[in-house]
């Protein structure tokens, strides 16, 4: 193909809906949605809200509800980009 021809087909990819982007999954696929956050795992657990509030920071709250730990194959998720931080 020519660059054009690469550049056309990667804008047409860009501009696709979800639904329509899913259709084009060669295999099954993990939607981030379906990843709970820290704190909805710790409360799974069974671990006391109440404790955490207490012991835990106003900042540090906040990122129990951004921050979730994945285990598994991460080539599944449902992202535009994997990024590797090495030197």
């Amino acid at each position: 193909k020519t660059p054009s021809q690469k550049k056309k087909k990667i804008t047409e990819k860009i501009n696709m809906t979800l639904e329509e982007r899913r259709k084009e999954y060669l295999r099954d696929y993990v939607p981030l949605n379906s990843i709970l956050s820290w704190k909805e795992e710790m409360k799974g657990k069974g671990q006391n809200d109440e404790e955490n509030t207490q012991e835990t920071s106003q900042v540090k709250k906040s990122l129990t509800e951004k921050v979730s730990l994945y285990r598994g194959d991460i080539t599944l998720l449902e992202v535009d980009a994997i990024v590797n931080a090495g030197e």
